[in-house]
């Protein structure tokens, strides 16, 4: 279960920097029809590939006893991906934007999307890492299993 958390959180990693890309693909098209169709990559990817896999992260994580550090970081970044969808809603509802009308205040509002997309980029790399240290590590036996070991090697020598 841990080599599958590492393969999750590289995943998630991945996603998260795909993210960047297909928001500069969806930013440096010529026309409105033209950015209407790139993105719904970065659309897709943020919503689907990325939120799911980090929801599987944390189901991974839980039962790869990964620690609880590592099961709420997942969890944060799970979380974050519905901040990123609710930044346009309660923004837009708040300041009166909307998608073909952007008043000031609803720029200032959705500042803040790229800003916690860093965040949840710096995150899947923390939860790599963690996924990573805990792959290459061996997992080290329970107390008892490590109690009856001692004392059948004991036993034999």
């Amino acid at each position: 279960m841990r080599k599958t958390l590492l393969v999750l959180s590289a995943i998630i990693l991945l996603s998260g920097l795909a993210q960047l890309f297909f928001a500069g693909y969806f930013h440096f098209q010529n026309s409105i029809e033209a950015q209407h169709e790139a993105g719904v990559y970065h659309v897709m990817n943020g919503q689907y590939v990325l939120r799911y896999s980090a929801l599987l992260a944390v189901i991974v994580a839980a039962i790869a006893k990964a620690g609880s550090r590592t099961i709420w970081l997942a969890a944060g970044i799970f979380l974050m991906t519905w901040v990123q969808l609710f930044i346009f809603i309660i923004g837009g509802m708040l300041t009166g934007s909307s998608e073909d009308f952007i008043t000031p205040s609803g720029s200032w509002v959705a500042a803040i999307h790229p800003v916690t997309g860093l965040l949840i980029i710096f995150m899947s790399y923390w939860l790599f890492r963690r996924a990573r240290a805990l792959a290459l590590n061996p997992q080290p036996l329970p107390p008892k299993a490590a109690a009856s070991d001692a004392s059948a090697s004991s036993a034999t020598a």
